[in-house]
């Protein structure tokens, strides 16, 4: 009995080695697993790489919304800004001279310059300018004497641009203003006799002004203007229909 038990025991052990070594109960049903497994593995590293490639594409959107956002919030809101700018300047009045008549005086081309510390809101800017411009006067004839002189006008204004883009970094802009001027003026006799200062009057009054212009952007910081501006003046004892012409260049640099 013993002898068989012991034969038993052999032949038990010896099938379950057989079975551990060959792989395992089932081997043969599952011999196709591995292959399986391998199709899946490749079907979601596929898919992986699919959504890898979508979340490149998705983040490259993103940076050009933020890109876009950042643009636009900026066309929005832009920086205080500095203007300083030079001009030829002349005008025309109807001066009133010592004799009693009123006389329309022109003036040759002089020249001027302004200062102006400002604000950028998108297409729309504004700003405060102080601005000085003096001409000579071209002579003139009033009861058979010859005049001449000169005007100076000092000017303190708020202004207001509204630029329209035209071409990449290019806009042309219209623009108002309203203030104040101090407008002095000189008259001189000439003809006959010794020349001799007859009047040198000033007077604070109101003023405004109208223009349109072009601005181009050299950089972010840094723009140009080109225009031209009419320049209105109140009416004083000594002058009236006083109009002020302006051809202004100036630059511009943000903050």
């Amino acid at each position: 009995m013993k002898k068989i038990l012991s034969v038993l025991a052999v032949s038990a052990f010896a099938l379950t080695a057989s079975v551990v070594f060959a792989g395992g109960p089932g081997k043969t049903k599952d011999a196709g697993c591995p292959e399986e497994c391998q199709q899946q593995i490749d079907s979601l590293n596929s898919s992986q790489a699919q959504q890898n490639e979508q979340l490149g594409a998705h983040g490259k959107q993103l940076e050009n919304h933020e890109g876009r956002i950042t643009t636009l919030e900026k066309d929005a809101y832009d920086p205080w800004y500095g203007r300083i700018g030079v001009r030829a300047a002349w005008m025309t009045q109807d001066i009133n001279v010592p004799t009693g008549s009123r006389t329309e005086a022109d003036s040759e081309v002089g020249f001027g310059g302004a200062l102006a510390f400002g604000r950028q809101f998108g297409q729309f800017r504004g700003e405060l300018e102080v601005a000085g411009q003096q001409t000579d006067l071209d002579d003139f004839s009033a009861a058979n004497i010859t005049w001449d002189g000169e005007v100076r006008v000092l000017t303190v204004m708020a202004n207001g641009y509204y630029e329209i883009p035209v071409a990449k970094n290019c806009a042309v802009y219209g623009m108002i203003g309203l203030g104040y001027a101090n407008y002095d003026v000189t008259v001189d006799r000439t003809i006959p006799g010794p020349r001799l200062q007859v009047r040198d009057d000033d007077d604070n009054l109101f003023a405004y002004k109208a223009g349109v212009g072009m601005s181009y952007n050299f950089t972010e910081n840094m723009s140009g203007d080109l225009g031209y501006e009419y320049l209105g003046v109140a009416d004083t004892d000594v002058a009236d229909d006083i109009n002020g012409h302006n051809v202004v260049l100036s630059f511009r640099y943000k903050y």
